[in-house]
Formats: structure tokens, sequence, C-alpha cells
């Protein structure tokens, strides 16, 4: 009797050790509940904060103007990530610099070297610039050798030269005016290239020497008008033509030029 009663009572230390466990289970199983919905609620209430904070992390900083500016008013350059510009700062510098004919436009930034491409610009730049600025640079990808302008100057058209061709008396295609693509000049009628350029020369030798002439106060002779430099002596000049002047007002001489030798 009293090992059955024993065993009775074991069995009911384990049911209720077993009842224990569930309930432990069951407190266990709400405590994970409730943890979780904390943690749901903390990330919540994270994500608030970072949406309100959102506006001032959107700022930037213009290294141009030096100010801050909303993410809109920035302007992103496709081949630099150190610098930053306000797109108006950005327009207004491109702009400029192709006014100043410079078409390989680079970034503003200290010591930069970040080319910027003109198809990322269209839209923040007047049309006209953008067609300024793509044409600089493909006319700055020509060789010097390929490329000569119309020599007239209310034209001064670009155009290009072909290899192929020997060209030299040639019309410009815009104002239909002939000139010499060779001389570079409005074409030079009855003579050749070699004459023209050798009388060229001779003409910008003697505008030297004539400048030269009048800065140094030289004289012409007044009958075959040869320049005449004195070095020394009186002012009656005998040139090598015979002819014979005053060097100080240049007038055939007379013996009344002596007093222009008094007046110097």
């Amino acid at each position: 009797m009293a090992d059955i009663i024993s065993n009775v009572f074991n069995e009911n230390d384990e049911f209720r050790a077993l009842i224990l466990s569930d309930k432990e289970c069951a407190e266990e199983l709400q405590y994970q509940e409730v943890l979780a919905a904390s943690l749901e609620i903390f990330h919540l209430h994270m994500s608030s904060t970072q949406i309100e904070e959102s506006p001032e992390s959107s700022q930037g900083f213009c290294d141009i103007c030096m100010e801050t500016k909303v993410t809109y008013e920035m302007f992103k350059l496709e081949n630099c990530s150190d610098h930053s510009f306000c797109t108006d700062c950005i327009a207004q510098y491109i702009q400029s610099m192709i006014q100043d004919h410079i078409f390989s436009v680079t970034c503003p930034g200290l010591k930069c070297c970040a080319t910027i491409e003109p198809v990322s610009c269209k839209s923040i730049i007047p049309e006209n610039v953008f067609e300024k600025w793509e044409g600089g640079l493909s006319e700055s990808a020509l060789l010097d050798c390929e490329k000569f302008y119309c020599p007239y100057k209310d034209c001064s058209e670009l155009l290009i030269y072909d290899h192929d061709q020997d060209i030299i008396e040639c019309v410009c295609p815009v104002c239909h005016r002939q000139f010499c693509a060779a001389c570079g000049v409005p074409w030079h009628t009855g003579l050749d290239c070699d004459k023209f350029q050798n009388d060229e020369k001779n003409r910008e030798d003697d505008l030297k020497v004539e400048e030269l002439a009048s800065s140094s106060k030289w004289m012409k002779c007044p009958h075959c008008k040869r320049i005449v430099q004195k070095a020394d002596g009186c002012i009656h000049i005998t040139c090598w033509c015979g002819s014979q002047f005053c060097y100080i007002c240049g007038a055939t001489w007379s013996e009344s030029h002596w007093s222009c030798q008094i007046s110097e």
C-alpha cells in the first residue's frame, strides 16, 4: 500500500513539473512577443526620426557661392565627385568660359581637371551657348593644318582643308568671294603666290623702315624719296640722286635754309 501511495505522489510531482514547464514556456513565449513588439515600435520611432531629419541631410554646399542649398538646387558633375556646385553657379561659370572661347571646360574646383561634357549641362544653359560650346569643341578637334578661315573680315567663315586636293584659288561658300587659300588673302589677280608673297614681304619691310624713320625723325629726299639719316654735319644734304635739300624742313636747298639751322 505504501508503495502505491508513493508511486501516486511521484506521478503527481512529475505532472506538476510538466505543468510548471508548460507555464514557463508560455511565459517565455509571451516575453518574446512583448520583446518583438518593442523592437517594432523602436524601429518605427527611428524611421520617423530619420524622416524628420532628412531635410537637413538633403542639403548641399556650393563651392562657388559658398552657400548651403537644398538638393534640387544642386548640380551633380558626372566626372567629379569631389566638388559640388549649385545649378545657378555652374551655369554662369560655363557661360563665362564659352564667352571667353574656352571650350574645354573643366570642373571649377581648385586644381581639378575633371572635364564637363556639354550634353550633361544642356538643360541648364541657353541653347545658343550649348551650340557654340559643341561647335568650339568640334573646331578644336581639327588639326591646325586642316582648317583655315575666309580672309574677308566681315565673313571669317571656318573652312576645312582637303588634303586630297591642292587648293589655291577658291570661293568662300558663305560670302561667295574669291580668295587664295595658299596665301590666306583675297585673290591676288595677275600675281602668282611667290610673286605676291615677295611683294608682301617687301611691303612689310618698307613699312617697318617707315615706322623707324618716323620715330627717329629721319628725312626723305624730295626728289627720289630715299630716306636719309644725318649722323653729323650741317643741315645741307646732297642725296645720292644729286638732289640737294634741307634736313630740317625737307625742302629744296637754298641759302635761306641756314635759318633752319639757327632755329634748330
